[in-house]
């Protein structure tokens, strides 16, 4: 069960430079849209949907295939 502590809510807020992921699958995002893989950018790197099932990796300026239902993160 999640501990509720409204004192330390209050003085301890999140932080408004934090990233906010929302998921997705890869077959409901546009061609040119970007999307990681995980919720945390520190390990994935921006990916570029090239079409109906492949993504551009911008790092490494590869191409890859990406199942459909796949789950990938746009930021908000």
């Amino acid at each position: 069960m999640p501990n509720n502590n409204p004192t330390r809510d209050r003085f301890e807020p999140p932080s408004n430079m934090s990233n906010d992921y929302e998921d997705f699958y890869f077959q409901d995002l546009e061609a040119g849209e970007l999307f990681w893989q995980t919720d945390r950018p520190e390990e994935s790197n921006p990916w570029r949907k090239e079409n109906q099932n492949q993504g551009l990796n911008l790092k490494s300026q590869t191409l890859h295939n990406f199942q459909p239902r796949t789950k990938v993160f746009q930021k908000i």
